[in-house]
This record gives structure tokens, C-alpha cells and sequence, in this order.
């Protein structure tokens, strides 16, 4: 039952992308231009889940010993390259396909590892953070086919209308946090 209040948790409440910020000024560019590439998001969710594991047992038996954990977001940088580089690579010989990103997936990784106790909390959190990153491409992509439809173009104004759209959408989950799940608060 933890598991699944941390789950839902990560993914609406404290959604990675709404409230922690996490590629929000990519999700844009990954709904309307990668969205098409589906092997982008299976390489991205094999490549954050398996950086977390890795990273997590590396700090856990290494740096936790060595009592020098304050290194752990170097151990996932050097992790996290080298299981991108090597998916990326083998994506990119297969189907020629790029499929490299960087910010959104690391951060990811950062953010579950640095707010988990356990290897299985750090799991639910990268998955939780990867259903709220593909949660939030449909209404970008249905927001820019709404705005762009009469043939304008993507430009400063576009942005700056989706960035005031997406602040709706966080006032909007974090009234639903307080309202539901914070019931006290406006006591």
C-alpha cells in the first residue's frame, strides 16, 4: 500500500514535470518533434530504471561505507552516460535512429535516488516520474494541435502561452493535492 501512495504521489501529486520542474521546458520539444519515435521513451525507461538500480547498489555498498555519498551525483552521471551511450549506440546502428537525451532522464535518476530509502522506493519513484513525464505529452501535444491549428507557428508567444498553460495545470493539481489529500490545511 506504500508503495502504491508513493506511486500516485510522484506521478499526480508531485508530479516531476509540474512541480519539481523536471524537463518542463522540454516537454514541449519531446511532444511534438520525439513523440513519433516510440523506441526514444522505451530507450529513456530502460535507461533511467536500470541508471537507478546500478547507481543505488554503487552508493549504497560503495559510497556509504566509504562514507562519501555526497558523490552520488557523479557515480550517476558516469552510470547514467555509460548506459545511455551504449543504448543509444545500439539503437543507433539497428534503426539509425537518434535517440539521445540528457536533462530530463539524469534528473530523473537524481530525484529518485536522492529521495528514496530503499532500492524498491527508488524503482516506484523513476517509474512514477516516467508516468508523469508520459502523462503530461498528450495534453502538450493536444495544446499545440488546439493553438497551432489555424497554421501558427511554433515561436516565443506559442511558449509563452503553454508555460502559462502548464502553471494552470499545477494550480489546478495542487488544489486537488491540498483539497483531497491535505484536508487539514485549509482549516
Amino acid at each position: 500500500m506504500i508503495f502504491l501512495d508513493t506511486f500516485l504521489y510522484y506521478t499526480i501529486f508531485a508530479s516531476a514535470v509540474l512541480l519539481y520542474g523536471i524537463g518542463l521546458n522540454k516537454v514541449a520539444e519531446i511532444g511534438t518533434v520525439k513523440f513519433k519515435q516510440i523506441i526514444f521513451y522505451v530507450k529513456c525507461g530502460i535507461s533511467i530504471l536500470s541508471t537507478a538500480v546500478i547507481s543505488w547498489l554503487m552508493i549504497h555498498y560503495l559510497l556509504v561505507p566509504l562514507k562519501i555519498t555526497e558523490l552520488y551525483p557523479l557515480i550517476c552521471f558516469i552510470v547514467y552516460v555509460c548506459i545511455s551511450s551504449f543504448f543509444s549506440a545500439i539503437i543507433n546502428l539497428t534503426t539509425g535512429q537518434t535517440t539521445t537525451e540528457f536533462s530530463i532522464s539524469y534528473l530523473i535518476v537524481l530525484l529518485s535516488i536522492g529521495e528514496s530509502t530503499s532500492l524498491l522506493f527508488t524503482i516506484v519513484i523513476c517509474l512514477s516520474c516516467i508516468c508523469s513525464l508520459s502523462a503530461i505529452i498528450p495534453f502538450s501535444l493536444t495544446f499545440k494541435r488546439r493553438v497551432c491549428s489555424n497554421g501558427r507557428v511554433l515561436d516565443e508567444s506559442y511558449y509563452s502561452i503553454y508555460f502559462i498553460f502548464l502553471a494552470i495545470l499545477i494550480l489546478l493539481l495542487s488544489s486537488g493535492d491540498i483539497n483531497w489529500m491535505n484536508p487539514g490545511v485549509i482549516e
